[in-house]
């Protein structure tokens, strides 16, 4: 048995080091959208994480919890709100949509399936906010803002889930390089100064919490969506 269970934790391993190989690439790939019409590598399901492996976050379906609230501050979602989940979806979206709403991770099978319904179906938006919200749970937050990216372009409503806009602050508050630049891009094509008010709540919820890093780089955020200094 013991020799068993050890395959089969190999096994699991590759399988989980596969798919984050696959997201990664499309993090670093020049070409964005076209990144979701590629196949992915086949593996066996991922591991479960731990309570603590994922970050506290807002979805369609659920108000934030006081612990994400203070995490990043008051919350200021879109004037409209979208919930794209509201109606009928196949099976394992609704699944899939369980899972992350209780921060559990997908297993690779849930995500090809999400993966490869994306590719069919290239105005739903529905897929890639679920592989985003999978990925912030999982703490890859630069893949989770190339899934925001994707989801945007498939379906303009997608900016108006209250997830989008907060974790793409977040990823932006937390990094100086390609997270923070691709953060800023989709900041700036899906909201422009409609996202001033939020980004305005979150330099000073920072600032409070002696986060000033964090603060600074919302305000090079800021900065890029107004042009001024």
């Amino acid at each position: 048995m013991a020799a068993n269970d050890s395959r089969n934790l190999g096994l699991a391993a590759v399988a989980l080091v596969a798919f984050a190989a696959m997201l990664a690439w499309l993090l670093i790939s020049p070409s964005s959208d076209a990144a979701m019409h590629e196949e992915p590598a086949a593996s066996a399901d991922d591991p479960e994480p731990s309570a603590a492996a994922a970050p506290a976050r807002a979805t369609s379906a659920e108000k934030p919890t006081p612990a994400a609230a203070a995490q990043l501050g008051p919350s200021a979602e879109p004037a409209l709100d979208v919930d794209l989940f509201a109606g009928p979806m196949p099976d394992f979206m609704t699944e899939a949509h369980t899972r992350v709403l209780d921060k559990k991770w997908l297993n690779v099978e849930m995500q090809k399936k999400l993966y490869h319904y994306g590719q069919e179906h290239k105005d739903d938006a529905r897929p890639q906010l679920l592989l985003g919200w999978d990925s912030m749970n999982r703490e890859w937050y630069g893949i989770a803002v190339r899934m925001y990216r994707i989801a945007y372009r498939a379906d303009k409503r997608a900016k108006h889930d209250p997830s989008m806009l907060r974790d793409l602050l977040f990823v932006a508050s937390r990094y100086d390089k390609t997270e923070f630049r691709e953060a800023t891009e989709i900041i700036k094509e899906a909201y422009g100064e409609e996202a001033l008010p939020r980004i305005d709540e979150e330099i000073s919820a920072l600032r409070v919490r002696g986060e000033l890093t964090g603060s600074e780089r919302l305000e090079r955020l800021r900065k890029a969506l107004t042009g001024r200094e």
